[in-house]
């Protein structure tokens, strides 16, 4: 009895722990993984704020931690971006949390503490923030330590005098110091595995040399007290700009703990462009300029990991730009098997410009912290959270066909239908490249067009026209083919069930410019796996 008491106390520790049992992690080439095996950890993660003016972790005052960092868990992010004010820790580190919630005069959040949180009132700001990363050790997710500002406050403006080295709140001295603080007070922290050396440079004093010399410095100073950290680089421009490391790329001696971060969102361009331009002609754009100022990092001689640490949409589904944006952005994220953490968890904040108990509309979770934001919100992310490329398989390679705009997948029901489903039991197809067929793994059949909003059949007669599919339009989303009057289909999602329909291609020109309809409907990725 004892014997097997000890064997199933073991066996629920090991799964308890398998999300964190591989730190410390490094990189290989374009990817992360784990020192010990080798093999790939894929990072999806969730951005949590801690930075902000009462330098606490955001949510408190509407759920225990535990639960919180539960529910972290469970909606599926194996990591945590946790964000931290550099004054927190080199200024306010040994204040209590109770006398800064003093001195904002927000009696309604500290009892609403008091009553989900009694202990942390008394904590100081450094026993709060471990605190929060040990709740989310317990529950298995990793934690990437984010130096968000110095001054705590809401991020991020040009003129904010937190941006650039130098500015009135970017000592430099003090940043390092605070970046030393963490390293060391964090060594040996079991599911903390990196720390970021700044978020979103941004304003007038941003210069390629300066930028160059105190990342050099920052890094250094982790590495040299923590080595087992992966230390995460940011660029210019709000994070989106790295595209300067291509004439002169960042000269450290540990490139195996260096991994470089991006953001974007709608609005890193002109949102007012997806109402007035082809939505096929803006997601290209996008992509082109992902891939221009940071993607590039991916592929090549001598490639490097990317994590994309800020990415969002408005959960309420309020925004055009955001909602038209969100499926071009998953789908090459999906492609490319990106690591990325979004913005962001936290339904709602203590105080933030000025305003008590402010929502937040691009949160996973809503104003109370009890349901998520976006009703879609574990289907649309589903495929994301899977690996589906893994350096050191040797399975062969296949293709799940994902609609980026619901985040489903394509199966092949029991009727030998082509429906909508989850992502985690889809079925895999071969193709291989435009002009053939994208056949059923395993199988004689491939896809057959059959006509204008039919389904397409599973058919063995593969050679076809019918047969023969190439992706269309600048995305590459549309994947076509010709009926037998020599119509261009394209697949589509049934607007009234589950099924896979073909129907006319919706603006796939590259020149017609006046065609303004949504073709999201008709996004299908190609995903490569080999997992």
């Amino acid at each position: 009895m004892v014997r097997k008491s000890s064997i199933l106390l073991a066996c629920l520790l090991a799964i308890f722990t398998s999300c964190c049992n591989s730190l410390p992690l490094s990189v290989h080439k374009r990817w992360i993984i784990d020192d010990a095996t080798g093999k790939r950890v894929k990072l999806h993660c969730a951005h949590w704020v801690a930075h902000a003016t009462p330098m606490l972790a955001e949510g408190l005052d509407k759920s225990p931690m535990n639960d919180i960092a539960a529910n972290i868990a469970k909606a599926g992010f194996n990591c945590v971006r946790l964000s931290y004010a550099t004054y927190m820790f080199t200024r306010y580190a040994n204040n209590t949390v109770r006398d800064i919630f003093h001195t904002h005069d927000i009696p309604g959040i500290v009892s609403a503490i008091e009553k989900y949180n009694p202990r942390v009132l008394n904590m100081t700001h450094l026993q709060a923030y471990e605190a929060v990363v040990d709740a989310l050790g317990d529950h298995g997710v990793m934690v990437l330590i984010d130096n968000h500002v110095s001054l705590a406050k809401w991020c991020c403006a040009n003129d904010d005098q937190n941006g650039f080295f130098g500015d009135r709140h970017f000592n430099t001295s003090e940043w390092l110091q605070g970046l030393a603080f963490i390293a060391h007070h964090f060594k040996g922290k079991p599911n903390v595995f990196a720390m970021d050396l700044r978020n979103e440079l941004r304003g007038s004093r941003q210069n390629h040399h300066d930028w160059y010399k105190y990342m050099t410095q920052g890094a250094n100073t982790i590495h040299d007290i923590n080595p087992d950290f992966i230390v995460i680089i940011s660029g210019l421009a709000f994070d989106n700009d790295l595209s300067f490391l291509k004439k002169k790329p960042l000269d450290l001696n540990f490139p195996h703990k260096i991994v470089y971060e991006s953001h974007i969102y709608s609005v890193s361009g002109d949102t007012h462009r997806w109402r007035v331009q082809p939505v096929n002609w803006i997601c290209n754009a996008t992509i082109q300029l992902l891939h221009q100022q940071s993607s590039f990092l991916l592929s090549g001689k001598n490639p490097a990991p990317l994590l994309v640490s800020e990415f969002g949409y408005d959960m309420t589904g309020g925004s055009f730009a955001d909602n038209m944006y969100l499926p071009c952005i998953v789908s090459y994220f999906a492609s490319v098997d990106l690591d990325w953490s979004l913005w962001a968890f936290q339904g709602s904040y203590y105080y933030r410009q000025g305003k008590v108990g402010l929502g937040e509309s691009y949160a996973v979770m809503d104003d109370d912290w009890k349901s998520y934001r976006d009703p879609n919100f574990t289907q649309k992310f589903e495929l994301l959270q899977r690996m589906v490329q893994d350096p050191t398989s040797n399975v062969s390679k296949s293709n799940i066909i994902f609609h980026p705009l619901t985040g489903y997948c394509a199966h092949v029901n029991n009727s030998k239908e082509l429906v909508m489903g989850d992502c985690k039991s889809n079925s895999l197809w071969s193709y291989e490249g435009d002009g053939s067929p994208i056949r059923l793994m395993n199988s004689a059949k491939c896809l057959k067009a059959v006509g204008e909003r039919l389904p397409p059949s599973l058919s063995e007669d593969c050679l076809s026209p019918q047969s023969s599919w190439k992706t269309v339009s600048m995305t590459g989303l549309h994947l076509a083919t010709f009926d037998k009057d020599g119509d261009l289909l394209c697949l589509e999602k049934d607007s009234n069930s589950s099924k896979i329909v073909t129907s006319k291609c919706i603006c796939i020109s590259d020149d017609d410019s006046s065609c303004l309809d949504n073709p999201q409907s008709q996004w299908f990725k190609l995903v490569s796996t080999n997992v």
